[in-house]
């Protein structure tokens, strides 16, 4: 597995693999995840000079992605965390999410942030396993679900605690 920044010129690549990873969730989300009608110029406008994606690629064949920027001096954002369904369960995520932890460390961030649906469950318990902590949760306008906000405090001895 191979993981980097996403090129300008591969942010279709990126939009792709986010409504592939999304997809089986069309019509079984309330409100539906805007995922799933991601775009490039969306990403490059989420992204607007502060942020990046990276690129997961297992033989050279893009496999995962993920969107992050600093929120502020000390803490990162991690959000769009995709994996394409063939390719779950192989720790495509978990990697993805140490490669940006350590980018975050490098920038001098002491946490990382992220969001996650009460309704998709298994990433809470990704999240979890990964040493996140629930520290809010919001109700999306419509009440019909709720998510989890999710910080992870970053040092040098305890990002890779969960291995």
């Amino acid at each position: 597995m191979k993981i980097s920044i996403a090129q300008d010129s591969e942010i279709s690549i990126v939009a792709q693999i986010i409504r592939d990873a999304f997809r089986e969730y069309d019509g079984k989300l309330d409100p539906p995840s805007g995922a799933l009608s991601e775009t490039e110029d969306g990403i490059r406008a989420k992204l607007d000079g502060r942020g990046y994606a990276v690129l997961v690629r297992n033989e050279e064949v893009p496999v995962g992605t993920a969107l992050f920027y600093k929120e502020s001096e000390t803490v990162m954002y991690i959000g769009r965390v995709s994996v394409l369904p063939s390719c779950r369960g192989q720790g495509v995520g978990r990697k993805m999410m140490h490669y940006i932890e350590d980018l975050a460390v490098r920038e001098g961030c002491l946490k990382v942030r992220v969001g996650a649906r009460l309704s998709l469950p298994d990433n809470i318990e990704m999240y979890s396993k990964m040493g996140y902590d629930i520290v809010e949760k919001r109700d999306y306008p419509e009440q019909t679900d709720s998510w989890y906000v999710m910080v992870k405090e970053l040092s040098e001895f305890n990002r890779r605690e969960d291995g």
